[in-house]
């Protein structure tokens, strides 16, 4: 009888040990890494997953495709670099800050996400998690002056050049560790912006001192800008391998130092934007020239990040979702070569796959982006999935994994797509309808298979005025994806209401309703 007593009192006592670890795996279960990847200037139609007859060998973006569920109507939040990533990180349209419809950073600008304004990256970190950023910001840095009185200037600027009064050796006033990133290492914008420089942690690593012409007597070659102020040691040829290892580097250290800590990392990769210099190893390895060997050096990196979660043990409860900003730059006609190296030509690479336009552009092209979304946990491999989504959506879709509630003065352009990502539900969108906005200030609004551009407007404050003059194209995207036929004539109320509703979302601030 004591022998019986004494293996239920074991058995118990085990149970209840059991018991804090089978709450803890759920919980980690619940909060899984979560890894973005978002490449620069990438085209539809660059991987052989969305197109067939892509002349460029993407065997890892292949791969975790498969692994994946893919959305095949997945929209960046602009048609260009920095709306895209204010999108991506806040969950609102870029047109309704301080840029405005249309606007770009200058390359001193300072930084875009207001004060106070939530991210990504900062919802994350509230939720304990460890974030980090490597990659390309483009959200703009307040570097610290030394006549502050040229602070407005080098706001707005484009070729500021007074380098002089921008004090490199002291850490910037504001950066990405001000917008929830515990920890960055990157660049302030595209590869050949200025500063031409390594950025880790709102400080530069090496203080920028070389011009242009001083690094091309050095380095035999420099694809950036005529006015650059570099770095010595920032080159071309190191800077996509360099922005890979801090990739893994923060993985492992994140794993490795704090296990039981999940960690977000935001890793923004440079290619394939201009300059377009793929690596001796990967040159001649596409059939699209020296863009499509920038496309299997980027596949090639991709693939290191992924063996890296692999190699650790974490890629079953890892989220990654890989995307790109934005379509491709037009590079059948007027591309400089002075930022390729190697042949311009694409031989008959469709990058945009089946859609129209480049991008900076309205047309599909400019904007519809690859999607892959993989978590092995919990996300069916192999699916693909048409639901319309936009980068705004990304922030609300993490909460709602987290189980977070999102204030009313967050994601205001964002609705979450999680139950899409579990299979519980697969609407043709969320949305009531999404808007799109070109580098040159028109909009467009797109509900359903419909796509509303309209034309005149290049303001908010225009868009909203009754008494501006408009003309209208309607697209129908379910028959015609390369938007060649005007339809606004056959529909016209659906034109009426479709510019009605443009018109609220821009007077009331957010376009979720206040979900």
């Amino acid at each position: 009888m004591r022998s019986i007593l004494f293996t239920l009192v074991c058995l118990l006592i085990l149970a209840s040990l059991a018991t804090p670890q089978e709450v803890s795996a759920a919980s980690k279960t619940d909060r899984p890494n979560v890894v973005i990847i978002l490449t620069d200037d990438m085209g539809y139609g660059d991987m052989t997953a969305n197109n067939r007859d892509s002349r460029i060998p993407t065997p890892n973006l292949d791969r975790l495709a498969k692994e994946s569920l893919v959305f095949t109507d997945a929209h960046a939040a602009g048609s260009y670099c920095v709306p895209s990533r204010y999108g991506l990180l806040t969950g609102r349209y870029m047109w309704r800050t301080r840029l405005g419809s249309g606007g770009n950073l200058a390359n001193f600008g300072g930084t875009l996400i207001e004060p106070g304004r939530k991210t990504i990256a900062s919802v994350l970190k509230e939720a304990g998690y460890q974030t980090g950023l490597v990659g390309k910001w483009h959200q703009g840095i307040d570097w610290k002056l030394r006549d502050e009185s040229a602070r407005e200037d080098i706001r707005v600027n484009p070729n500021y050049q007074d380098f002089q009064n921008i004090d490199f050796a002291s850490p910037a006033l504001k950066g990405p560790k001000d917008f929830g990133f515990d920890y960055s290492f990157g660049t302030a914008g595209s590869a050949e912006m200025n500063p031409a420089a390594f950025i880790e942690n709102n400080r530069t690593t090496v203080i920028p001192t070389l011009t242009s012409s001083e690094a091309l007597k050095k380095y035999g070659e420099w694809y950036g800008r005529d006015d650059n102020i570099i770095a010595d040691g920032y080159t071309m040829d190191r800077l996509v391998p360099t922005l890979s290892n801090k990739a893994c580097e923060f993985v492992e250290q994140a794993t490795r130092t704090s296990p039981d800590q999940p960690f977000f990392l935001y890793y923004a990769m440079t290619t394939p934007h201009n300059p377009i210099v793929p690596n001796k190893e990967f040159v001649g390895k596409s059939r699209a020239g020296a863009y499509g060997d920038f496309v299997v050096e980027l596949d090639h990196h991709v693939g290191k990040l992924l063996r890296k979660l692999a190699d650790l043990g974490i890629a079953e409860n890892t989220l990654v979702i890989f995307t790109s900003d934005n379509g491709p730059v037009n590079r059948t006609k007027g591309y400089r070569q002075r930022w390729v190296r190697g042949d311009t030509a694409i031989y008959g690479h469709d990058s945009t796959g089946p859609f129209a336009g480049w991008k900076g552009g309205l047309l599909e092209g400019g904007h519809r982006v690859p999607f892959c979304v993989r978590w092995p946990e919990k996300i069916k491999a192999g699916g693909r999935c048409s639901t319309t989504i936009v980068f705004n959506d990304v922030l609300p879709t993490l909460a709602e994994m987290l189980k977070l509630n999102l204030d009313q003065n967050t994601a205001e352009d964002g609705q979450s797509f999680f139950k899409a990502l579990t299979g519980k539900a697969r609407p043709a969108s969320f949305h009531e309808a999404i808007v799109h906005n070109n580098s040159k200030g028109t909009f467009a609004i797109r509900k359903g298979a419909f796509k509303l551009t309209v034309n005149g407007p290049k303001t908010t404050e225009q868009v909203i005025d009754d008494d501006f003059p408009v003309s209208v194209v309607l697209h129908d995207l379910s028959n015609d994806a390369e938007e060649t036929t005007d339809v606004s004539r056959k529909h016209l109320k659906k034109v009426k209401e479709m510019h009605a509703l443009l018109k609220q979302y821009v007077r009331e601030g957010r376009s979720n309703g206040g979900q």
